[in-house]
């Protein structure tokens, strides 16, 4: 079972998006919300994962949230193939894009070290060593999580994105398709139905895609993530939220 976590969960490393947050007092989520889902690969429940806003710091002089997310296999899915992945972000307090991103990856034998510091006052991404220019504001997979749960949508709605992974660009799409009625362990969720999608080709790697159902409420909960991949598919499910 070969799994790409980093594949998985809404690969979208730069953003740009016109409409712009409101404000941190109107944001759906605040310090210490902490989700906690469970991990299935196959249809096989086989681990778990989280996402924790764990604090707020300072970045050159700017006031970010600190977020975690992580993931692990189970024991006995850890005879199979053994996950121990942890990404933290540094993420904007006003604008919600991404200052810091830091990425431990340990899926089976592979292992993968990342770290990007995002100086917007020079232009410039250092990540891994390496210099990248920059000209706009970014945002990694879990920023741009919070950016969307943020900012205001309805049905039918297309943003355009270009992605970063490893020193390479992608554009792609993402349209709020439907509504659907979801049910998870956390309970029953009336949910917007998010797909991100590449006009001319699959937007991952693995020739996979993604399906993201957010909550209709005012928190906008990542309710549902499922990604179809060449192995077969992996689905997280929102088992509790936190507070």
């Amino acid at each position: 079972m070969v799994i790409r976590v980093k594949q998985q969960l809404i690969i979208l490393f730069f953003i740009y998006l016109p409409t712009l947050v409101s404000g941190q007092n109107d944001l759906p989520f605040r310090v210490g919300e902490k989700l906690t889902y469970d991990a299935s690969f196959n249809f096989i429940t086989a681990g778990q994962a989280e996402l924790f806003v764990s604090s707020l710091d300072t970045i050159n002089t700017a006031d970010v949230y600190h977020i975690i997310f992580s993931v692990k296999t189970n024991r006995i899915a850890d005879r199979i193939y053994k996950i121990r992945d942890r990404v933290e972000t540094w993420v904007d307090v006003k604008g919600l894009f991404t200052r810091k991103l830091k990425k431990k990856i340990r899926e089976g034998r592979y292992r993968k070290k990342f770290q990007a510091m995002i100086n917007y006052q020079d232009s410039v991404i250092v990540s891994n060593g390496d210099t990248i220019k920059v000209e706009k504001e970014l945002r990694d997979p879990y920023s741009l999580l919070m950016y969307i749960r943020a900012t205001p949508f309805k049905v039918d709605d297309l943003f355009s994105f270009t992605t970063f992974d490893e020193n390479e660009f992608t554009d792609f799409q993402v349209i709020v398709h439907q509504k659907q009625k979801v049910k998870v362990p956390a309970g029953k969720f009336d949910c917007f139905v998010i797909e991100p999608f590449h006009p001319d080709r699959p937007l991952f790697k693995s020739k996979g895609d993604m399906t993201i159902w957010l909550s209709d409420d005012d928190r906008r909960l990542p309710v549902k993530i499922r990604s179809r991949a060449k192995f077969g598919s992996m689905v997280l499910k929102l088992r509790e939220v936190s507070p």
